[in-house]
């Protein structure tokens, strides 16, 4: 199934919306942080389980309570969390000093509230519907395994979305955000005319295992998102 799922247009659709969305974010981020915040233009892929790889990384869980249904997780390597803790706290530190200590755990959870917060906000402004968030959890990744039997079945498919990270001159990196199919077709309802919109259960069974082509950027294309 994976990418015959959607269409080019829905594709193209998840990205843009997220783009606004996660582009609200960096200004917050650049506010907490005080420098300057760089995201690019997200690149969406449709993918199954044994095609999904990852670094370790700490997982932010967040579930739509109105709105939208559904969750969706936010993966940051390890490397970057700490650095992003480390400027948020003032306290230098190593990778191997860094842990998901109490401390450390509210660090982070106040960068997603805030981060998250506004990018639900955005997202309400721009599907004109009140969207609310749960409290976002954050959890360590050590297990890569672990994470993939947890949010896919054998037989699923999730809509990752890749961004590039810019922190000054701090860090560059990238983080994803890792979606079912339905999280991603609510995205779309409604902004979308309802015949490019694919129903995955009239998707062909002789295509369904077709392998998922490398995304390209969505349309925004090379517009880099900052603050």
């Amino acid at each position: 199934m994976g990418s015959n799922c959607f269409s080019a247009l829905e594709i193209d659709a998840v990205g843009e919306i997220l783009n606004i969305s996660l582009g609200a974010s960096a200004t917050a981020v650049s506010t907490m942080l005080n420098t300057r915040v760089d995201i690019t233009t997200p690149v969406v892929n449709v993918v199954r389980k044994d095609e999904f790889k990852m670094d370790p990384a700490i997982g932010v869980e967040i579930t739509y309570i109105s709105g939208l249904e559904g969750s969706n997780v936010m993966l940051l390597k390890r490397h970057d969390v700490r650095v992003i803790v480390e400027m948020l706290m003032g306290i230098p530190m190593t990778d191997e000093e860094f842990e998901l200590n109490e401390m450390n755990i509210s660090a982070v959870c106040e960068v997603m509230n805030q981060m998250m917060g506004v990018s639900s906000t955005a997202l309400s402004e721009f599907l004109g519907k009140v969207v609310n968030i749960s409290t976002p959890i954050s959890f360590e990744v050590e297990n890569e395994k672990a994470f993939i039997d947890k949010y896919f079945s054998d037989d699923d498919y999730r809509v990752v979305v890749k961004f590039a990270l810019k922190i000054a001159d701090q860090l560059e990196s990238e983080f994803f955000n890792v979606m079912p199919i339905s999280l991603a077709k609510s995205l779309v309802k409604g902004f979308l005319p309802d015949d490019v919109i694919v129903d995955p259960a009239n998707v062909n069974e002789e295509t369904k295992d077709v392998p998922n082509e490398e995304a390209a950027p969505s349309s925004g294309g090379k517009q880099t998102l900052s603050q």
